[in-house]
C-alpha cells in the first residue's frame, strides 16, 4: 500500500492524500478553521487530521510526504519542518520531500490533466527564492511524466507588503523600487491595491475591468517568451502622468478612473499571457498546455487564450492558486518514491469532506430547527419550483469543492432569468460591490447553446460571451460586457445537480441557475454542517438544503 501525503504551509495552506495512485481527498485549511486563506507558516495539522480521519488512514500508514511553502529557500527550512512534523505525530521517519513552489504547481496541474506530452505554464504572484530573486513565471515541457524546465523568469523580492504605498503609488516609490522586476500576477495585485482593494481581491479588479476602457495600447506583444522586463513603475508612471495632465489630485483621479485602470491591467495581462503562450507553442510545436498559478483564476484571460492561441487542448486546474499546492506535493512525493508508470486517478473537483445524515441531523437539532427529508427526485423538483418563485436557496451536499469556486456543493443558487435577482442577492445575502457578476451553472450539453465557449467549462474557469439571443433572458448572470463565468454540469459527474437543472428548465425554460459561493463577505465557503447552519441563520437566505434535508424556518 503506497500512501502519499501532500502538505502546503503559507497562505491557502492545506493537505492532500494519494493512495495507490488515486487522489483520495484534498482540503484547504481555511475550510476547517473558517479563516480566509488561513495564512500561516505553521503546518496545517487540522486539515491533515481531518483527511486522515475521512480516509480512515493512520499516520503510521503514510509512505512519503511532500511539503511546500512560499517565499523561502527550501533547504533552509526542510529539517525544521521534518523535525516538527515527526515530533507532533510521534511517528517513525519516512521520506519527506521539499517541493519548490513552482514545481508543486506544475505537478498539481499536469498529473490532474491526464495529458501525456504537453507544456505546463506556471504564473503566480511569486514562488520560492533563488539566488536573491524569486520565482515569477516558469514554463515546462512534460513528456510521459518527466518534467523539463525550459524557461524561467525571476523577479526581485518584494519590499514590504503590496498594500504599502511604496509598492503601488509612484509618489511614494523610491527610484530603486521603481526599477525592480515583478511577476505578471504581482503587477495585477499591485494595481488591485492601487484601486483600493486588497491582495486576494483580484477578482474585484477583473469584475470592475468590464466597465472600463484601457488607458494604454498593448497591441505589440513581447514575442520573447519569458525574457521580458516588467517593473514596479510600469503602468503606474503612465497613470501618474495622466493624473498630472488631468489637474486632479492622485486619489481623486484614481477614484474617477477606477474602471479604466482595472481594464488597463486586465488588457495587459491578457495580451501578455497570449503572447507568451503563442511563443512557446510556435517554438516547440506542442499544442497541449496546462495552466496553473493564481493568475489563471482570471477566467476572462483563460478563455481569450483559447480563442487566440493555437491550442489543441488545454487544462486549467480548479485549485490553480496555492490551495492546489498540497495536491502537487502529494503527486511529487508519490512520483519520487514510486515512479510514474500510469496515470493517476483523480475525480475533480469534489475532493473535500462529506457528512453523514447523522452528522447533519445532530447539527440541525443543536440549533433547534425544523427540517424535512426529501429523496433526490422529489428534492430536485421542489428546489426547481422554489427557484422559479424567486427564492434564494443555499445548498450543502456531498463532498466540498477543491479550489475557490463554488460548484454547487457549497453554493447559493437562484433564478437567473429574474432581472432583479443580482440586486436582491447583493442586498439580502452577499453584500458585494454592485460591479461584481454572478455566475451561471448550466447542463453540459446546453453550455454551447447559451454561451460562446471554446471548450467545456466544468470548473467555472472560463468566461465568455452570453449569446445575444439569451442575454436578456439570463440577465442576472450576464455581466455588463455580456460575458458570464460558466460552470457546466454533466449527468455522469453530478447527477443530482444535472437533474435539478433539467427540472429548472421545465419551470423557467432554461436549464440554468445563478450560482454564487455559500459564504458571507470576508469568510471562506462553508464546510461543515455547523458552518452551514450558522451562515444560513445569519443571512436572509430563504431555504437551506443540507444533504437531503430542507430547512425553511429559522425559528
Amino acid at each position: 500500500m503506497a500512501i502519499s501525503l501532500g502538505i502546503h504551509a503559507g497562505h491557502d495552506r492545506g493537505a492532500c492524500i494519494i493512495k495507490d495512485g488515486e487522489v483520495l481527498a484534498a482540503i484547504a485549511q481555511e475550510r476547517i478553521d473558517q479563516i480566509k486563506h488561513s495564512p500561516s507558516v505553521n503546518i496545517p495539522y487540522e486539515a491533515i487530521d481531518k483527511l486522515l480521519e475521512y480516509c480512515n488512514i493512520q499516520i503510521q500508514e503514510v509512505s512519503c510526504i511532500g511539503f511546500s511553502l512560499v517565499a523561502i529557500e527550501g533547504d533552509a527550512v526542510l529539517n525544521l519542518y521534518k523535525q516538527e512534523f515527526f515530533a507532533h505525530y510521534n511517528c517513525n521517519y519516512i521520506p519527506f520531500y521539499f517541493v519548490s513552489h513552482h514545481d508543486a504547481h506544475a505537478y498539481s496541474v499536469y498529473y490532474s490533466s491526464g495529458f501525456d506530452d504537453c507544456l505546463v505554464f506556471v504564473a503566480d504572484g511569486g514562488g520560492d527564492f533563488i539566488n536573491n530573486m524569486q520565482e515569477s513565471e516558469t514554463m515546462y515541457i512534460v513528456k510521459n511524466g518527466i518534467f523539463t524546465k525550459i524557461d524561467r523568469r525571476l523577479q526581485n523580492i518584494a519590499v514590504r507588503h503590496m498594500k504599502d504605498p511604496i509598492n503601488h503609488m509612484i509618489p511614494y516609490m523610491p527610484a530603486p523600487v521603481q526599477k525592480l522586476e515583478m511577476s505578471l500576477a504581482r503587477k495585477y495585485s499591485q494595481i488591485t491595491n492601487l484601486l483600493g482593494f486588497q491582495s486576494g481581491e483580484e477578482g474585484k479588479t477583473m469584475g470592475l475591468a468590464s466597465y472600463g476602457s484601457s488607458l494604454l495600447n498593448f497591441d505589440a506583444p513581447y514575442n520573447v517568451g519569458l525574457s521580458f522586463s516588467l517593473t514596479y513603475a510600469d503602468m503606474l508612471k503612465d497613470f501618474f502622468c495622466f493624473q498630472y495632465i488631468s489637474g486632479m489630485d492622485l486619489k481623486s483621479y484614481i477614484k474617477e478612473n477606477r474602471a479604466d485602470i482595472a481594464k488597463t491591467v486586465q488588457d495587459f495581462t491578457e495580451k501578455s499571457i497570449i503572447s507568451i503562450v503563442n511563443y512557446y507553442i510556435e517554438r516547440y510545436h506542442i499544442h497541449k498546455i496546462c495552466f496553473v498559478g493564481g493568475i489563471f483564476l482570471n477566467c476572462l484571460t483563460n478563455h481569450k487564450v483559447l480563442e487566440q492561441c493555437n491550442i489543441e487542448d488545454a487544462f486549467f486546474l480548479p485549485a490553480s492558486g496555492d490551495d492546489g499546492q498540497a495536491l502537487g506535493c502529494a503527486y511529487y512525493a508519490y512520483a519520487m518514491q514510486y515512479g510514474w508508470e500510469q496515470k493517476y486517478q483523480i475525480c475533480l473537483p469534489y475532493l473535500g469532506l462529506s457528512y453523514s445524515d447523522e452528522q447533519i441531523i445532530e447539527a440541525i437539532q443543536k440549533k433547534n430547527l425544523k427540517y424535512k427529508y426529501y429523496d433526490d427526485f422529489t428534492l430536485s423538483k421542489k428546489i426547481a419550483k422554489d427557484i422559479a418563485e424567486n427564492k434564494i436557496i443555499a445548498i450543502h451536499r456531498g463532498r466540498s469543492e477543491i479550489g475557490p469556486r463554488a460548484l454547487c456543493h457549497r453554493s447559493i443558487i437562484a433564478n437567473p432569468s429574474n432581472p432583479e435577482m443580482k440586486d436582491i442577492l447583493n442586498s439580502r445575502v452577499k453584500h458585494r460591490e454592485n460591479f461584481r457578476p454572478f455566475a451561471p451553472t448550466v447542463t453540459e450539453e446546453d453550455q454551447y447553446k447559451y454561451f460562446n465557449l471554446r471548450k467545456s467549462s466544468e470548473y467555472m474557469l472560463l468566461a465568455t460571451l452570453v449569446k445575444p439571443e439569451y442575454q436578456s433572458a439570463l440577465s442576472s448572470v450576464t455581466h455588463v460586457d455580456n460575458t458570464a463565468r460558466v460552470q457546466a454540469v454533466s449527468r455522469q459527474s453530478e447527477p443530482f445537480i444535472y437533474s435539478l437543472l433539467k427540472e429548472v428548465e421545465k419551470e423557467t425554460g432554461y436549464p440554468v441557475v445563478l450560482n454564487t459561493s455559500f459564504n458571507v463577505a470576508g469568510k471562506p465557503m462553508v464546510e461543515s454542517p455547523l458552518d452551514t447552519l450558522n451562515t444560513f441563520l445569519g443571512t436572509d437566505i430563504d431555504i437551506l438544503v443540507i444533504g437531503n434535508y430542507v430547512i425553511e424556518e429559522k425559528s
